[in-house]
C-alpha cells in the first residue's frame, strides 16, 4: 500500500510543466456542490462489491469474484485484474513488482514477467496490459490463459514502465480484433514522461501531459505540472483539451464516462481525506466527500458502477490501531460499508480492489 502511494508521489514530483493551450476551459471549484464529510464509523452494511476484491485473513489471501467464488492468490498481491478464466495478477512488497495469469482454481500460468507497477485495464475489461524492463509492454486478452503474440513497439523507458490505461478491447489486428493503444508512465534521460505504444507500431510521447493518471475510451487525463505548492491537470477528449484544473488529480473515470474521480491536487502523507466527484464534460463538482479531524483516510478508489465509488478506507483508532473497511460512495454523497469493518494497524490494509 504505502510502496505504491509513494511510487505514484514520486512520480508526479518529476513532472515538467506544459504551457497552457489557448483556450481551454479551466474548472473552478463550486462552492455551491453537495458535500459529506468522510467520517466512515458506524455506517450501514450494504451489499457485497460488484466488482472482484481480494482479502487477507489468517495468513491466506483470497479473491473474491462477482459470482461468488474465491480464489486463493500470494498474500503479496498488489493488482489484480479479472481476465477470461481468472485473473491478470500483480505481486509486490520486498521483491520487485511481478505479473502473471491465475486460474479461477489459484493455478499460476506458464510464464511470469517482472514488471513495473501498474496493471491497465480496457474500458469493458476484455484486454490487460503491463509493461516491464526497456519499455516492453505485454497484453492479454479476454481468453485469459494466454498472452498475445502481439508485442506493440516499446516505449522510450530504460527501466520499468508503469501501463496506466488501454484503449480498445483488443490488441489484435485484422480479423482476430481493430487493435489497441496502451499509455505508460516512466523515466527517460532523467525525465519521468509518458509514452502510448499502438498495435498499429506507432509509439509517441502522451499528448499535453507529463504524467497520465487515468483513460477511457476516448478520454484522457494527466497532471501536467507538480510543485510544492500542488499541481495541475488536464482532461482530454480525444486529444484534445476540455478543461484543467489545479484544484485535484484525476482518477478513475467512471463505467459511462460521466463522471471522473479528483482526489487532491498534492499526494502527501499516509493518504488522502478528500475526494471529489466531477463531470467529466466540464471538471464541475457534482460531489465533494470532505475529511475533518475524525475522518478516515482512503485508497483504492474504483468505480463500482456508474453511481458508486468503492474506496479502502482506514479510520484511525488509538496507539497505532484503527479499523480497515471497504466503503461504497454514492454520487448522490451517500455511503454505505460495501465489506465491514476488520481492526488493524496502519501498517498494510487486508483488502485490495481490482483495477478498472
Amino acid at each position: 500500500m504505502k510502496t505504491s502511494l509513494i511510487c505514484a508521489t514520486m512520480l508526479a514530483l518529476a513532472a515538467g510543466l506544459v504551457p497552457a493551450a489557448s483556450g481551454a476551459a479551466t474548472a473552478a471549484s463550486d462552492d455551491r456542490a453537495s458535500s459529506t464529510v468522510l467520517d466512515v464509523r458506524h455506517l450501514e452494511q450494504g451489499a457485497p462489491p460488484a466488482i472482484a476484491w481480494a482479502e487477507r485473513r489468517s495468513g491466506r489471501t483470497v479473491v473474491h469474484g462477482v459470482g461468488g467464488t474465491t480464489t486463493p492468490v500470494p498474500n503479496s498481491i498488489s493488482e489484480l485484474a479479472p481476465m477470461g478464466s481468472g485473473y491478470v495478477i500483480q505481486t509486490a512488497g520486498s521483491r520487485p513488482p511481478t505479473t502473471y495469469f491465475v486460474g479461477s482454481d489459484g493455478t499460476p500460468g506458464r510464464r511470469t514477467w517482472k514488471t513495473g507497477y501498474g496493471l491497465a485495464v480496457s474500458a469493458e475489461g476484455r484486454a490487460v496490459a503491463f509493461s516491464g524492463r526497456g519499455g516492453k509492454v505485454w497484453s492479454i486478452d479476454d481468453e485469459g490463459d494466454r498472452v498475445l503474440r502481439f508485442n506493440p513497439v516499446p516505449v522510450p523507458v530504460p527501466g520499468k514502465g508503469r501501463a496506466v490505461a488501454l484503449v480498445g478491447e483488443s490488441c489484435k489486428e485484422g480479423d482476430e480484433g481493430n487493435g489497441c493503444t496502451i499509455y505508460v508512465n516512466g523515466t527517460a534521460a532523467g525525465r519521468s514522461g509518458s509514452w502510448f505504444t499502438s498495435s498499429h507500431g506507432i509509439v509517441d510521447t502522451a499528448p499535453k501531459v507529463q504524467t497520465t493518471t487515468t483513460g477511457r475510451d476516448r478520454w484522457l487525463g494527466g497532471i501536467t505540472s507538480l510543485s510544492d505548492m500542488g499541481s495541475c491537470s488536464v482532461m482530454l477528449r480525444s486529444w484534445k483539451v476540455r478543461w484543467r484544473t489545479c484544484d485535484n488529480q484525476l482518477s478513475g473515470i467512471s463505467t459511462d464516462n460521466r463522471h471522473v474521480i479528483g482526489t487532491p491536487a498534492y499526494a502527501d502523507g499516509f493518504g488522502p481525506l478528500e475526494l471529489d466527484v466531477l463531470a467529466t464534460k466540464d471538471g464541475a463538482v457534482v460531489h465533494s466527500f470532505t475529511g475533518n479531524a475524525r475522518s478516515a483516510t482512503y485508497f483504492e478508489q474504483v468505480w463500482e458502477d456508474a453511481a458508486h465509488v468503492l474506496v479502502v478506507t482506514f479510520q484511525r483508532g488509538r496507539g497505532g490501531q484503527g479499523q480497515w473497511a471497504v466503503v461504497r460512495l454514492g454520487v448522490d454523497g451517500s455511503m454505505e460499508y460495501a465489506v465491514a469493518p476488520r481492526t488493524g494497524t496502519d501498517v498494510r490494509s487486508p483488502f485490495q480492489l481490482q483495477t478498472r
